[in-house]
């Protein structure tokens, strides 16, 4: 397994024009999205059980999350990681001026485990042939 990349022009544009920096950075080809069905095809061929009960294990699972997150609780899936529920508002000067009513979900931010992020990190780099 090799993760494919193409390498991409970087603009400046904090430099003023006779200072600005020409430069690339690779960035990694997404081939395809990969949907919980075809995750737990993948998953079963690697253990005993049946894709359509790793399938609902899943989708059991992601509703486990949600409704932790829904309960202000953090998620740690040891050795994946951690998800967290990120909140937003509009700008007050007095906080006493923000009703609950006002906030809402920003994001559900993951933070990678460090035993994951070593796994990937031996990841082998190949680069993309195609356009």
């Amino acid at each position: 397994m090799s993760v494919q990349y193409k390498m991409v022009g970087k603009n400046d544009n904090l430099s003023p024009e006779e200072s600005k920096k020409k430069g690339y950075y690779p960035a990694v080809v997404r081939k395809k999205t990969v949907g919980i069905k075809e995750l737990a095809e993948r998953a079963s061929s690697r253990c005993r059980m049946h894709p359509y009960e790793l399938e609902m294990a899943l989708k059991t699972l992601m509703e486990a999350i949600k409704d932790e997150l829904l309960e202000s609780n953090n998620v740690c899936l040891e050795g994946f990681g951690t998800f967290s529920l990120k909140a937003e508002s509009r700008n007050v000067e007095n906080p006493d001026e923000l009703r609950a009513e006002s906030i809402f979900v920003k994001k559900v931010a993951f933070k990678c485990s460090p035993i994951l992020l070593k796994d990937l990190k031996s990841a082998q780099f190949v680069r993309y042939k195609g356009k």
